[in-house]
This record gives C-alpha cells, structure tokens and sequence, in this order.
C-alpha cells in the first residue's frame, strides 16, 4: 500500500511540476504560485518515499504526517491555480480530485496508526 502511495504522490508531483511550467508568464502571482507549487509537489513525493524505507513506528507516522501536510500545501496551491483560472478547469480538475484522494489516503493512514501507538 505505502509503495502505491508513492508511486501516486511522485506522478502527482511531476505533473504538478508540469503545471508550473505552464503557467501564465505575464501574470504576477503566477510566479508566487509556481514556486510553492513546485516546493510543496516535490516534497510530498520525498517525504512519501521516506515511508518506504522505515520499520521504526514513530519515524513512520512523522514522515507520513510531514507527507500529508505537504499534499495539503499541494492541493492548496492547486485550488488557487483554479480559483483563478489560471489554467483551464478540464486540465488542472483530474490532477486537484487525485491531490485530493493522496491526501485522504495519508489521513487515512495515520488514523490507521496513530490508535496502535
């Protein structure tokens, strides 16, 4: 499961990373959202891959807390992306649903685990 997680949040992050290179150039604020897009996607797919390689239980639920905030940071700066319209909402609506359902899985995780510390 952990492994399907991280393959999911590294394809969120490339494609987010994407994303930021498509954003308009003229408009200001894209700039700003690009950066903490590209900071926040990349992130949540190194912190994931840091749940690959632990066995230690409270590392693990550190490292998959710090991944879901970062996923919520993703989803946040995609909303915005939306919000917008700063790309159209056919292209950027798939990719904020799957930031979305990344981000339940990591809560749903740490539910999971947190109760068993």
């Amino acid at each position: 499961m952990i492994a399907d997680i991280y393959q999911r949040a590294k394809l969120l992050s490339k494609t987010c990373l994407k994303i930021a290179l498509v954003l308009p150039v003229e408009v200001t604020m894209c700039n700003l959202v690009r950066g903490h897009l590209i900071d926040r996607a990349t992130d949540m797919a190194i912190k994931s891959k840091g749940l690959t390689a632990t066995q230690n239980p409270e590392y693990f639920l550190k490292k998959l807390s710090e991944a879901k905030e970062a996923s919520d940071g993703c989803q946040y700066w995609l909303e915005l992306i939306k919000e917008e319209n700063y790309l159209d909402s056919t292209i950027i609506n798939p990719i904020l649903e799957e930031s979305e359902a990344i981000s339940y899985l990591f809560a749903m995780a740490i539910r999971k685990i947190k109760p068993n510390m």
